[in-house]
């Protein structure tokens, strides 16, 4: 699992990346006073009396992404992904067959998440899809090595990169859960840049600097968010992948690398496990609010 700022999977390089992302603020019409009271020189004349009009409707404020952490309104008010009615095609470990299976997940992915960011009026578009098979450097820096990262999400073009080659040979092979739980994840990555997420706490680690323990903490609380979201979609999307499948990919974040203590920027396997349970068991955006969750639960 990995990043949005730069070709591997480590958030702790969000910095400067989410950094040049600016989101636009729209704001609402005036609506014209009528000003009755002011006194106007000058003499009275009979005329037809005309009222002020008066507005029968109010536009409605536009979706903007909110730069805020523990109290977001996605993590304040519950909202539920709606139900996707996925596609998948039938699972095949080539290069062409994982492409298609990682095109027809993103779709499925949309479905899911559009609406919601819809009711908690933040703005929607789809991520970007590079299912190459393998990774070439693009706006976010050089690609990483293969031992380093085998997918991530890159913010400065809101692309998912998806190496079929990566992913094939470093742990996945024929399993599809595991492509789908990756798949899932990097999108979770997505929604936090639409919503406004990562970026405050990009800002975040800026401030702490992005190798210090505040900062990696801030990394690992964006990392597991991610994992609790791509878990609230495998359980919406459980009635057409299927349980099996669903719960094949939730179960499948316990199994990540340990990370050395100075450099967990991603969380302890049951750690990430755990947070994946709880948007697959919960399906609610509440129960993925890290920031605010204690160190110990994101360690």
């Amino acid at each position: 699992m990995h990043t949005p700022e730069q070709p591997k999977n480590n958030p702790m390089v969000l910095v400067g990346v989410f950094a040049l992302i600016v989101s636009s603020v729209l704001g609402l019409g005036l609506v014209t006073q009528w000003d009755n009271g002011r006194k106007i020189p000058g003499r009275a004349i009979a005329g037809p009396y005309t009222p002020p009009s008066t507005p029968t409707t109010t536009e409605a404020p536009r979706p903007r992404a909110v730069h805020r952490l523990g109290d977001h309104p996605l993590l304040t008010t519950p909202v539920k992904l709606t139900t996707p009615g996925c596609a998948l095609p039938e699972f095949g470990a080539s290069d062409a067959e994982l492409s298609a299976y990682y095109t027809a997940g993103v779709a499925c992915l949309d479905q899911a998440w559009k609406p919601a960011l819809a009711q908690a009026n933040l703005p929607f578009e789809p991520p970007g899809l590079d299912a190459s098979p393998d990774l070439k450097e693009g706006p976010c820096g050089v690609a990483p090595a293969e031992s380093e990262a085998v997918a991530y999400y890159c913010g400065r073009n809101k692309t998912i990169y998806m190496p079929t080659s990566r992913l094939r040979n470093n742990g996945g092979g024929e399993r599809p859960g595991m492509h789908l739980a990756t798949l899932a994840h990097e999108y979770g990555h997505h929604v936090q840049a639409l919503t406004g997420m990562l970026r405050a706490a990009d800002s975040k680690i800026s401030d702490a600097g992005e190798d210090s323990p505040a900062g990696l903490e801030m990394s690992r609380r964006i990392e597991l968010q991610a994992n609790c979201f791509a878990g609230m979609f495998l359980s919406a999307a459980s009635g057409s992948i299927g349980e099996e499948l669903a719960r094949e990919a939730a179960d499948d974040f316990q199994y990540a690398v340990e990370e050395p203590a100075e450099k967990n920027a991603h969380g302890s396997p049951q750690n990430q496990g755990m947070w994946a349970s709880y948007g697959f068991d919960s399906a609610t955006t509440t129960s993925c609010n890290t920031y605010t969750a204690s160190a110990e639960a994101v360690g």
